[in-house]
């Protein structure tokens, strides 16, 4: 225990050090998706961007948009930057759904949705749904079948308009649909499009949407415009080439119908912003501010530092770590700055072997060790001392204020540090000590390796303190940190996850208002069968698990879902092929010149209420 004081404070110390230099943590993950541009602005170069003091604020970023044309942006900068030209037109706050551009969030409840019956026969042409995969020859039926078909309807707000006075209508968002299919537009995933059988306007201010026959989708309220954030203009970009709007000026100065409208857009520098006087919500006085500057800066450590001497006004997820906490912690001792620090929904997590691709045995096949290993790590002294105290410990794969999560506490463990606990149950498993203090099953000691990424100073302390925790109750973990992209992460029988070739793996999931129930299905295992495609990367298969989570995700009414949502938690929390550590931390700061910026768990976009926000005279 004294040697672990030791290396505690060694890590405190650390993480103070990466913060007075600014250097942040990774953020790697399995995700795909093209890396977002590093703004390229020196230092002490002037970005024409003045302090608020003549009434303009001021945000900074550390990364700058590849695009300002959201449907083919990858860029978190450009989803930045758009919500205050072109919103959302449904936002994700604290894990739910609200309507922005519509007048009320579609539901079966309310009318907005509906399920209709389709006689699906020989005379039927198009596609359809069966058993999750989409048909398009109806000969491989024996007779008729009826499948349900999903009808959602959206209502917009009134006086949506573009910035030059042009009423944004139903035409303009089955108009991004139609963009959205164009194999011209280079957009990530058409997978609303496939989905779709068609669109239908009924009047100016209100569309449908039709699933195809058999698709259920617990989301159908997120199939307006194709899959696009919003509309997109036809009567500016209905006769331009599909394949040339992202190379156009178009995509430098989108239309606005968002509370603010592009100025000036200097790529790695700077967009300006000012009010767009034809805002649907101008007629409430809003937005409360006239002018907005989005300024790029190199790092993060020069983010700080224009914070503090007054060149930057605002700074969200993109421009601050949490390895800048003890800075920030002592500009919060001020009067001058409002810091916040919020659990995020990418969480770090340790996958155990459930069963290994390759076919070598692994200790933790068996449940009881999984448990005893959950038991063994101390979660809580890991975010006290690595993570400044931030954060909270997950012991689901939802956080706990996630509307999925079970209503009923107790129904979850928590898996609360106990040693004694851990070493019991090796014990029943068949597990004991050996000469060195190792545990030694039928002649074969508890030896396993341990993966994680390189090049991240936070996920690798906290798997340097795992493996003390670990070997205090008899397990060696040998750690090797290896590059993500190229070995961790690597499509295929090669990649260490994919390839199921590890016993223990810490890395991270990224959660959202959709519980992440899909992770853990046994159809998700990587396998050769699969392309090794999966995600279910523990080689975890319960059929308990599969049967209530499945129907979950096939019944559209929350309430109907939460029961069998619960159930599947619980059978996770027993069973154990992940231990979630923590969420990770958002963290933001604004001068308390300005009311009103507050970051949200769940929103992709830091500045999603910037049309409220208020500026002190």
């Amino acid at each position: 225990m004294f040697e672990r004081s030791k290396r505690l404070a060694a890590i405190v110390l650390t993480g103070a050090i990466l913060a007075a230099c600014g250097s942040g943590t990774s953020t790697t993950q399995p995700t795909t998706g093209s890396t977002n541009p590093t703004a390229v602005v020196e230092p002490g170069t002037d970005t024409g961007a003045q302090p608020s003091s003549d009434g303009t604020v001021i945000i900074g970023m550390s990364q700058s948009p590849d695009t300002l044309f959201g449907m083919e942006s990858q860029s978190s900068a450009t989803t930045q930057v758009l919500n205050s030209v072109q919103p959302v037109c449904i936002t994700t706050l604290s894990y739910d759904y609200q309507p922005v551009c519509f007048s009320e969030l579609p539901t079966f409840e309310n009318g907005g949705a509906v399920e209709e019956t389709v006689t699906i026969d020989e005379s039927y042409t198009g596609p359809f749904v069966l058993n999750n995969e989409i048909v398009t020859d109806t000969s491989i039926l024996t007779g008729p079948i009826e499948l349900p078909q999903v009808k959602v309807t959206w209502k917009l707000v009134d006086g949506i308009a573009w910035e030059d006075g042009t009423p944004v209508t139903a035409d303009d968002f089955l108009f991004a649909a139609e963009l959205y299919a164009n194999p011209g537009t280079k957009v990530a995933s058409r997978f609303t499009i496939e989905h779709t059988a068609k669109y239908e306007k009924v009047d100016d201010q209100t569309f449908s949407w039709y699933g195809l026959p058999g698709y259920q989708d617990s989301t159908y309220f997120l199939n307006y415009a194709g899959g696009a954030l919003g509309p997109e203009p036809k009567h500016v970009l209905g006769n331009v080439d599909a394949a040339t709007i992202g190379g156009s000026e178009y995509a430098s100065k989108p239309l606005a119908y968002g509370a603010y409208k592009i100025d000036e857009y200097v790529p790695q520098e700077r967009v300006v912003l000012s009010t767009n006087p034809n805002y649907w919500g101008a007629k409430q006085g809003l937005p409360k501010i006239t002018n907005v500057i989005y300024k790029f800066v190199t790092n993060e450590d020069q983010i700080l530092q224009q914070l503090q001497s007054g060149e930057i006004d605002v700074v969200g997820q993109i421009g601050l770590s949490l390895a800048q906490a003890p800075s920030l912690d002592e500009l919060q001792t001020g009067n001058e700055f409002d810091i916040q620090y919020v659990p995020a929904t990418v969480w770090e997590h340790i996958d155990f072997a459930v069963e290994r691709g390759d076919g070598i045995a692994t200790p933790f096949a068996d449940p009881k060790v999984r448990q005893a290993a959950a038991y063994a790590i101390n979660r809580q002294e890991i975010i006290d001392q690595i993570l400044f105290g931030k954060t909270v410990a997950m012991n689901s794969f939802m956080p706990e204020d996630h509307w999925a999560y079970p209503s009923d506490a107790s129904a979850i463990n928590n898996y609360d540090f106990n040693p004694s606990k851990a070493i019991e149950l090796l014990k029943e498993a068949g597990w004991v000590a050996g000469d060195d203090g190792i545990l030694v099953k039928d002649g074969q000691p508890f030896k396993v390796e341990f993966f994680t990424t390189e090049g991240n100073d936070t996920r690798q302390a906290v798997a340097q303190l795992v493996q003390e925790y670990l070997r205090d109750v008899g397990i060696d973990a040998e750690l090797q940190f290896v590059p993500g992209t190229d070995s961790l992460f690597k499509n295929g029988s090669e990649g260490i996850l994919a390839g199921r070739r590890y016993d223990l793996a810490l890395y991270a999931w990224v959660s959202g208002p959709e519980p992440s129930t899909p992770l853990y299905l046994c159809s998700q295992v990587p396998t050769a069968e699969n392309g090794y495609a999966g995600q279910n990367n523990t080689g975890y298969c319960n059929p308990d698990y599969d049967k209530v989570a499945l129907e979950s995700q096939s019944i559209v009414e929350r309430a109907n879902r939460l029961p069998l949502l619960s159930q599947a938690q619980q059978i996770f929390n027993r069973d154990l092929p992940t231990l979630p550590l923590y969420q990770r931390i958002n963290v933001g700061a604004a001068r308390k010149t300005i009311s009103g910026f507050k970051l949200d768990p769940t929103s992709q976009q830091d500045f999603y209420n910037i049309e409220t926000w208020e500026l002190a005279q």
